[in-house]
C-alpha cells in the first residue's frame, strides 16, 4: 500500500480522498452500483455490525489469516507485533475467524497498535473484546459478536496481506484480497474490489447526484411516477 491506490493506472487520487469521498455515500447506494456493475455477491454477513451504530469504515484491506492454535506459543507474539509494522494509513484491518474457539479476535490493544500504524478501523469475522475501550478510542470496529476470551493459545496468525474469506450474506464466504476497499455503514459491509474502487465511487456519486434531486421533487409531493421517470438512477 501506499500514498496513492498503485493498482489505478488511469487515475492519479490520493487514497485519502477517495475515503473521504465514500464516506459520504452509505451502504445501500454502494450495493446497488455494485450489482449494476454484476458484482451482486460482496456484501458480507449481516451478523458483522458495528460497535458503535454510527461509525464507517472506508479504507484498504489489510488482511489477516488466522488458524486454531491450541499451543500459547510466545513467538506467534512477535509475528503479530511485525505484522502491525506493516500496515500504512488509512487501511482497514480485516481479521478472518481461523478458529472454532469462540474467543475474541481483536480488543484495545490491537486497536491501539494498529492504528498507532496507520489502520482506520477494523473488520472482524468473529469475536471482539474491551469493548467499552474501544468506543471510548472512537475507532470503528465492526464484528460478530462480544465476548471476554483470551484468543492466545487458542487463534494465531497464520499470514497477513493475503486472500481471506469473510462470512458472506448472499453466499457463504466473500473473498478480500489485499486492497480492496472496504466500506461498512449500519446498514452492513461491502467489499469493492481493488481494481473497480475508483469506477464504483464515481458512479455512486453521479446516482447520489439523481438521488438529491429525486428525494426533494418526492418531498414537495410531486407526481411519484413522473419524478421517477425524471430521474432513473440505473
Amino acid at each position: 500500500m501506499s500514498t496513492h491506490l498503485d493498482y489505478l493506472t488511469d487515475h492519479e487520487v490520493n487514497v485519502e480522498d477517495i475515503c473521504d469521498r465514500y464516506r459520504q455515500l452509505y451502504g445501500g447506494l454502494i450495493y446497488d452500483v455494485l450489482e449494476h456493475f454484476g458484482r451482486p455477491h460482496q456484501v458480507l454477513s449481516h451478523t458483522i455490525t458495528p460497535l458503535d451504530p454510527n461509525s464507517r469504515l472506508a479504507g484498504p484491506a489489510f488482511t489477516v489469516k488466522g488458524t486454531m492454535s491450541c499451543v500459547r506459543d510466545e513467538s506467534k507474539r512477535y509475528k503479530r507485533l511485525e505484522m502491525i509494522r506493516q500496515m500504512q494509513y488509512p487501511c482497514i484491518e480485516v481479521r478472518d475467524r481461523g478458529t472454532p474457539f469462540p474467543v475474541a479476535l481483536y480488543g484495545e490493544l490491537s486497536a491501539s497498535s494498529a492504528r498507532a500504524h496507520g489502520a482506520t478501523g477494523a473488520l472482524v469475522d468473529g469475536a471482539v473484546r474491551d469493548t467499552t475501550h474501544l468506543l471510548a478510542m472512537d475507532f470503528p470496529v465492526f464484528s460478530t459478536s462480544r465476548n471476554p476470551v483470551e484468543a492466545f493459545g487458542r487463534w494465531a496468525l497464520l499470514e497477513y496481506q493475503v486472500p481471506v474469506l469473510i462470512s458472506g450474506e448472499l453466499t457463504a464466504a466473500v473473498q478480500v484480497n489485499p486492497g480492496d476497499f472496504i466500506f461498512g455503514d449500519y446498514d452492513g459491509v461491502l467489499v469493492v474490489p481493488r481494481e473497480l474502487t475508483v469506477a464504483v465511487l464515481e458512479e455512486c456519486e453521479r446516482v447520489k447526484g439523481i438521488e438529491d434531486l429525486a428525494r426533494v421533487e418526492f418531498t414537495r409531493g410531486e407526481d411519484p411516477v413522473a419524478v421517477f421517470e425524471r430521474h432513473k438512477r440505473l
